[in-house]
């Protein structure tokens, strides 16, 4: 079986277009868990109106990204058994029919940790075609789309459609509460793969992301301490110090993210 989570905070229709792709896809053997963190916009409602066989875990709106996923974790991974798998989403998100069938597939035949092929929902561009790090210069490509390719491995994943089997959390356990938000999925993905899950992505299986050009271009003070933020510079030092390979890139990589800011200091006083 696979297991979705699917973690949300308002944003209704989003959800809701998101679980409708889900009801139509050719792999049946699907339950879905949405982990709705305080909504209220009538996100549970309607869900429980529409798609009444939808499980729902209700949060106090405080437990941000990770933790929601951990609470949606600790409920299906007590019913999961040998050959499951938990696909973890994001709810901007649509897919096609035959998407889950893909990324079954290709986890079983490898044993693997799956992601997903992201495009853009409005214009297709590719948004992430698999992630390579580069510790030396902090910086994480993932637009490098070859498609001759069926699957690629890759360094690391997010959570836009990233198919973990049961077995992993095992051994890796569930996701760090030392990030909350941002990041809190590549850290999950490269300790899965220290641990010994391949981490691979799949061409075949195609997750189309509804985030607009230009929703992150935020305010300094936003996009440095924000946990919304991609650039959230606490979320981004943890990130570089839990995880680079050595000594020496880690001090590397906490420097490069201090520089950074500093260096964009000067646009706070010209706004």
């Amino acid at each position: 079986m696979i297991r979705i989570i699917l973690p949300v905070f308002n944003r209704k229709e989003l959800t809701l277009e998101c679980l409708a792709s889900l009801s139509l896809q050719t792999y049946k053997d699907i339950e879905i868990t949405v982990i709705d963190d305080g909504s209220t916009d009538g996100s549970v409602e309607e869900i429980r109106r529409l798609y009444p066989k939808v499980n729902i875990v209700s949060g106090p709106g405080g437990w941000w990204w990770a933790k929601s996923v951990n609470m949606g974790l600790q409920r299906v991974l007590l019913k999961s058994i040998k050959g499951d798998a938990i696909l973890i989403m994001n709810n901007d998100t649509e897919v096609k029919p035959e998407y889950i069938a893909a990324l079954e597939k290709i986890s079983r035949e490898h044993g693997a940790v799956v992601g997903s092929l992201v495009k853009n929902f409005y214009d297709e561009h590719i948004q992430d075609a698999g992630i390579k790090i580069d510790w030396n210069t902090y910086s994480f490509p993932n637009r490098e789309y070859d498609p001759s390719l069926s699957i690629k491995p890759v360094d690391a994943l997010t959570t836009r459609g990233m198919l973990v089997p049961a077995e992993v959390f095992e051994k890796t356990g569930l996701f760090t509460p030392l990030l909350p938000h941002h990041a809190a999925d590549m850290n999950f993905s490269l300790r899965a793969k220290r641990a010994g899950s391949p981490l691979l992505m799949s061409y075949e299986a195609v997750i189309y992301s509804k985030e607009k050009h230009g929703e992150k271009a935020w305010p300094f003070l936003t996009k440095y301490f924000s946990r919304r933020s991609s650039s959230n510079l606490g979320a981004n030092i943890m990130f570089a110090l839990l995880n680079a390979p050595t000594f020496f890139l880690k001090i590397k990589s906490t420097l490069l993210i201090l520089a950074r800011f500093i260096k964009d200091i000067p646009s706070y006083f010209r706004a």
